[in-house]
This record gives structure tokens, sequence and C-alpha cells, in this order.
């Protein structure tokens, strides 16, 4: 397996960082992009990373304003992600560090988004998208979920009661068996991002992902964790015209960890079937 290392490029808002495992030459498989979940980064995908790179180059990127990449000003569309990505990988290519030409995308949560942003604007360039829960929601309920955001993550205050909030959520959504020392680096990775946190879900609740699902015409694979995002993919991963979906029973979030030999097998069989 690749060693995993990291690097930054130059984005629109500022420095990129990303975690890149580079395959052994002669392999002849895509590079890969993976797109994390709000609000983390891109060391979700660490324990996948190094098994996924035999015969590929698996990028994770901190989506700006995470990890260790610099914030827009604002929250910002979707779409912008997306065309930040595209702009890294063109820029990868250059410094030759992936192969140019086509790429394949994986994506968790907010990922997914801009995932599916990339396979329906970039049809040429994405070949296959696998993604991880869609939170694909009519725009009526992506309304109210906007409206809700401010109860749901309080802003720094006086006293800790955002902490406390924080900490009863990450209970509610990590998976039992992850530990609490997983959970509280998770928690101090989120705290470093002050009041723009929630700023992911901003842009999640503006996009009309039932409407960019139905525009994707890539083959995409659906994995399907029993977490928060649960029951709303069970209901809309059909919308993707050339998906099949794959339900992961008995694990929330942490699945990258716990179920990692079986996300390996089912993710290298989807991209190199023919």
């Amino acid at each position: 397996m690749s060693a995993i290392k990291r690097g930054y490029a130059d984005s629109r808002y500022g420095q990129l960082h990303y975690r890149i495992a580079q395959g052994a030459a002669g392999g002849d498989g895509l590079p890969l992009l993976c797109l994390h979940q709000t609000p983390s980064n891109g060391r979700d995908w660490v324990p996948v990373m190094g098994p996924l790179s035999n015969g590929r180059t698996v990028i994770a990127v901190d989506t700006p304003g995470y990890g260790m990449s610099d914030a827009p000003p604002e929250p910002v569309r979707i779409e912008d992600f997306a065309q930040v990505m595209a702009a890294l990988m063109a820029d990868l290519a250059v410094q030759g560090l992936v192969t140019p030409g086509p790429f394949d995308v994986l994506g968790f949560h907010t990922g997914s988004l801009i995932a599916t942003e990339l396979a329906r604007s970039l049809p040429q360039r994405v070949r296959r998208v696998a993604v991880f829960g869609v939170a694909a929601y009519p725009a009526e309920v992506r309304e109210a979920k906007l409206a809700s955001l401010l109860g749901a993550f309080p802003p720094p205050g006086e006293d800790l009661s955002h902490v406390e909030k924080l900490w009863s959520i990450i209970g509610e959504l990590s998976d039992p068996h992850i530990p609490y020392e997983e959970r509280h680096i998770n928690m101090a990775e989120c705290l470093r991002l002050g009041a723009r946190m929630p700023w992911g879900y901003i842009s999640v609740f503006r996009y009309d992902f039932l409407g960019a699902m139905a525009q994707v015409e890539q083959p995409v694979l659906v994995l399907n964790p029993e977490d928060d995002l649960w029951e709303v993919t069970l209901e809309t991963a059909h919308h993707y015209r050339n998906g099949r979906r794959i339900d992961l029973r008995g694990v929330k979030h942490g699945v990258l960890r716990l179920e990692r030999d079986r996300v390996v097998a089912e993710i290298e069989d989807f991209l190199g079937s023919a």
C-alpha cells in the first residue's frame, strides 16, 4: 500500500490542502478524487486511501473552509466547490502527480453533492461516481432545513452550550463502536472552524440535488450506511439514471473505519467493472 503524503494547491479561495496516495507506476486505474462530509475533512478517507491506491492514485482534499484549506469569504455554491475540485485535478495533472484526462470521484454526504455536480457538469472528465448517502430533498424541505441551521448549530458564545450541543450531535450520529478518543478528535476539528462550521450545510440545502442526480449519465454506486441519510437515500437513489444502491445495514457514521474491507471491495469492484 502507498504512503499517504500531503500537499497544497492554489485555488480561487486560497490554498487547498490535500492528501495523496500514489499507486505503483504502471497501474491502469484512473485517479480517484475523494470528497468528505460536512463539517469534516479529508482525514475521513485515510482508512481506505491506502487499499484503494493499488493501481491508482487517490486524492482526498479538504473542501474550502474545512480542514486545512483556506475558507471562502462566505458560504458558496456546490457548483463553486465542484469547479475548485476540477481545477485541482487539472493542476495535479500538470504537476505530474496524477495522470491527465478522466478521473473517478468518491463522495460522502456533502461530498456526494460535489461529486454529482462534477459528473453532471463535466461528463467528459468524470468517468464513474461512488457516493455515501444522498441528501436529496425537495425545495420546500431544503428551505426548512436552511431556516433551522442556527438552532441546530449555535455559534460560539460566552458559555459552552455550543460545545455541549456539538458533543451531543456527535454522540447521536457516531456508530457505537467509534471510540470516544476518535469522537473527541472529530469535535476538536469542528470547533476550530468557529462560526463557519455549518457553512457546508448552507451549500447543501441551496443545491437542487434531485435535479442534478437526474442529469448524471455516468455509472453511480450509492453506498447507504444506516446513518442520518439512510431514509432519504432509500427514497431518492433511483434518481441516478445509471445508479445502483448497496445498503450497509447496522453501521452509522464511521463506516469507512468499521467496514473498511467491505467498502474497499465494493468500490474496487465498481471502479474496475466494464
